[in-house]
């Protein structure tokens, strides 16, 4: 019984460590958050990964201004799907994601860094021009 609890002990720190560590887990609970509690909510999140521009306000409040606009335009959120990612470098990652909506879909531009064990948010981009930046194949 004791080495069942120390494994499944073992087993969520694993988990915690890992989510902590993964440049993926960032955008994802960016999307849960805005389809829970909305659109300000998942802006203080990301902007909380750094500090540096966590203590910007006056950009928050314009990119929170722009994404509730845009948001009550394109409808109701019907979730994301992970278009592309780029791997700059071991700490430096883009990250594509179209997110659907009634209307049409938005696209998503995670840019994230990690200076050292955690990553955290250096850019986060969003408009309508979904196709804009892909090559066809």
């Amino acid at each position: 019984m004791k080495q069942t609890i120390f494994l499944l002990s073992l087993f969520l720190l694993s988990i915690a460590g890992f989510s902590q560590t993964d440049c993926d887990s960032i955008p994802e609970k960016f999307f849960q958050i805005f389809e829970q509690k909305g659109s300000d909510a998942a802006i203080d999140y990301i902007y909380s990964t750094n500090k540096f521009i966590q203590a910007n306000i006056q950009a928050s409040l314009k990119v929170k201004t722009e994404l509730k606009k845009i948001a009550l335009l394109v409808g109701q959120y019907h979730g994301h799907e992970l278009i592309n990612k780029k791997n700059i470098s071991k700490s430096y990652v883009q990250l594509y994601y179209l997110a659907k909506f009634d209307r049409q879909p938005l696209k998503f531009i995670f840019v994230l860094y990690k200076p050292d064990k955690i990553w955290q948010l250096q850019k986060l981009k969003f408009d309508d021009k979904v196709a804009i930046g892909f090559k066809e194949e």
